[in-house]
């Protein structure tokens, strides 16, 4: 019996494999067309045997198909099949060079070299026709052939009219056109993208032609934006995305051929370029892909080419061209709701930064200036940036990022925080507030792997010191512009200083490894530069008193944070507990000389005079002497102790042969008696409780 329902159990997972394997079947015979069709097996499920027949042993099982995947094809695949491409420009190129060397030596007039390069066109038509009608060669080569009929018509055309002036130029613009729609219906039939984006290039060479026949510039425009029209008929039909790229990036060059030399009709340029930006969107929101986000980089890319030729059609300074602004924002706003309704993320937070890029645009140009230009294009850069790093589009965030961190370096270093309220202050603030976004926004979107391996340098290594610098480049700025003769770089000193302590105190994976040793070394660089420097203002001594007293507190709350385990010290460990010893020694030494330099500055200044200098240097000595000793007891720091040593031997030896002959009897008393009560002291520390003579 168990056996049998062992049996029956099997038959019941294969029935159901079966029916899955059918709808599967059925769902692909309704999306991919196979070249041959899999027959399916009806497999009946058998009657139970009794228990006294053998049971069967093999048990067929009807295996899942996976559905067919396109086969991604070699790098020689992908030679093989551009080669007749190749060939063919090749072959057009030596037609054309034939046809000049013909010409040279005066063998045939120019009428028969437009004729015969004519009869070259329509015999690469006809050769192709005959290969697909006889099915002989590959049809690669016979596209190729299509396509090369094209290309020599209408370079033959071109050179008939402009070159030789054989053909008249309105008959040479009727023959232009009907290649044009011969491209197009070899395109459509063909389903080719490679074809229909050669035609689209060649086509568009018209707009030249009909400028140097000194065409109106309505003409041109509706002619453009006619043919790029005409051409979505192919590329809806047979989804072709790469075409629609390119006509469009060859469509918005000769829109800028045309502007250059017709500047009187900059209002129907606009409007054109707004239509043909219109067929764009229609076809693009057509064949998007929600997950597709290359073509939402290139989206991005041709929105801000637009905006950017509006821009410089805007300079002519018509208020009618505003009006274009505004109807290009209304195209964005009926995009985003038909992405609102599809529920596309990533279109909606496009076309959302679009709108909001061409209100700014908009009020950009109501006072427009070079400072409110560079801010805009900073603003863009930076829209686009998010963009791309919140999408993961690669090849956008790269090419944004690179424009964002030129336009931001010229801001950074170039402009000015004078006056306060300037358009050029402002953008400083901008950027660095764009700046401090920007770590944000990679953070949240961008994990990096700096955490599982000990030495590799991650966004947390890099980012933090970047902005840590330009924070300290702005304040330096404004310490110059605004601080008063004689008190300039106090501000960034102390500046410094601050950083210093609130960089240590941060979390160490926001701040990552790199900012700590870099505020670290400004810090210690500025705290040299402010020893060394005597010669100030008069009206500046006490600010740098105060600044040096700054300096030398915050490294001594370190050295206290370390002992006391405090956050600092949590926040480095182990590096904290391991190097405290080593740590406070170099704290002691620059404390030393710390003082000595103070009391120099002092005295340099006439606030001390000489011998009160020589008491304090001395002084200092011992008294740093018995902390390094007292520490020293704490922990058992032997390097420490002998630190502590060195300096008491160094101040008797100073006290003996220096001060004795500098000072008078008074001082020279005070003196001793001082030293002799910080030796008891240390002294006692030295030998401790219960030590015997």
């Amino acid at each position: 019996m168990e056996k049998d329902s062992k049996l029956l159990e099997r038959i019941e997972t294969l029935e159901r494999e079966l029916h899955t394997l059918r709808t599967e079947v059925q769902h692909l015979k309704k999306h991919i067309k196979f070249e041959q069709t899999v027959p399916i097996q009806k497999i009946v499920a058998q009657t139970i045997v009794p228990p006294k027949q053998p049971v069967p042993k093999e048990i067929s099982i009807v295996e899942k198909q996976d559905a067919p995947k396109l086969e991604k094809r070699s790098l020689e695949e992908m030679f093989t099949r551009a080669l007749p491409r190749i060939f063919m420009v090749i072959l057009v190129l030596g037609v054309l060079w034939g046809l000049k060397l013909v010409s040279d030596y005066g063998f045939l007039s120019d009428s028969i070299k437009i004729i015969g390069g004519f009869a070259i066109s329509i015999g690469l038509g006809i050769c192709a026709y005959i290969m697909e009608k006889r099915q002989k060669g590959s049809r690669v080569v016979a596209l190729s052939l299509y396509g090369g009929a094209f290309i020599v018509g209408i370079l033959v055309t071109a050179a008939g009219a402009i070159l030789y002036d054989v053909l008249h130029l309105y008959i040479a613009l009727m023959i232009a056109l009907v290649y044009i729609a011969y491209g197009v219906l070899i395109s459509y039939v063909k389903g080719n993208e490679a074809l229909t984006a050669l035609v689209i290039f060649t086509s568009l060479l018209l707009p030249y032609l009909l400028e140097y026949m000194k065409f109106s510039a309505l003409i041109i425009g509706i002619f453009i934006v006619l043919l790029f029209a005409f051409v979505q008929v192919v590329i809806w039909k047979h989804i072709q995305r790469k075409a629609l790229y390119i006509g469009m990036a060859f469509s918005i060059l000769a829109f800028g051929f045309v502007f250059i030399f017709n500047n009187e009709h900059n209002v129907f340029i606009a409007l054109a370029v707004v239509t043909l930006y219109s067929v764009f969107l229609g076809s693009y929101l057509h064949l998007s892909s929600s997950e597709s986000k290359k073509n939402a980089g290139m989206l991005f890319s041709f929105t801000i080419i637009i905006l950017s030729l509006i821009n410089a059609m805007l300079l002519q300074k018509e208020v009618v061209l505003l009006m274009v602004l505004v109807l290009l924002l209304g195209i964005l706003a009926i995009s985003l709701y038909i992405v609102f309704k599809r529920k596309d993320r990533l279109l909606i937070d496009m076309f959302g930064t679009l709108s909001t890029l061409t209100i700014l645009n908009f009020v950009a140009q109501l006072n427009i200036s070079n400072e409110v230009i560079l801010l805009l294009m900073i603003v863009v850069s930076f829209a686009g940036l998010v963009l791309a790093v919140k999408h993961a589009i690669v090849v956008m965030k790269y090419l944004q990022g690179i424009t964002f961190s030129i336009l931001s370096f010229f801001v950074l270093v170039y402009y000015l925080v004078q006056p306060f309220f300037s358009i050029e202050h402002l953008t400083i603030v901008v950027v660095t507030v764009m700046l401090f976004a920007l770590y944000w926004i990679l953070r949240h979107y961008e994990q990096t792997s700096s955490e599982d391996k000990n030495w590799e340098i991650g966004l947390e290594d890099v980012y933090p010191s970047l902005l840590y610098v330009v924070v300290l480049l702005y304040i330096w700025k404004l310490d110059w512009a605004y601080m008063p003769t004689g008190f300039t770089s106090y501000f960034l000193f102390s500046a410094i200083a601050i950083g210093l302590a609130l960089v240590l105190t941060f979390n160490r994976t926001q701040i990552g490894r790199s900012l700590p040793v870099l505020a670290t070394v400004i810090y210690g660089f500025a705290a040299l530069v402010l020893m060394m420097t005597l010669w100030i203002d008069v009206r500046a001594i006490t600010v740098a008193l105060i600044i040096r007293i700054i300096y030398i507190v915050i490294y001594w709350a370190v050295i206290a944070d370390l002992w006391k385990h405090g956050r600092i010290s949590k926040q480095y460990e182990p590096l904290s507990t391991k190097y405290t010893e080593p740590f406070t020694l170099v704290g002691m030494i620059l404390s030393v000389v710390w003082l000595f330099s103070t009391t120099y500055f002092m005295n340099f200044h006439e606030l001390i005079n000489w011998s009160t200098a020589v008491i304090l240097n001395t002084v200092s000595i011992f008294v740093i002497a018995c902390l390094s000793l007292f520490l020293a007891a704490q922990r058992s720091y032997q390097q420490l102790k002998l630190t502590g040593i060195i300096l008491l031997f160094l101040g008797i030896i100073k006290m003996i042969f220096f001060d004795l002959s500098t000072l008078d009897i008074l001082i020279r008393s005070i003196l001793f008696m001082l030293i002799g009560a910080i030796g008891l002291v240390i002294s006692n520390k030295l030998l401790g409780k219960g030590k015997n003579d």
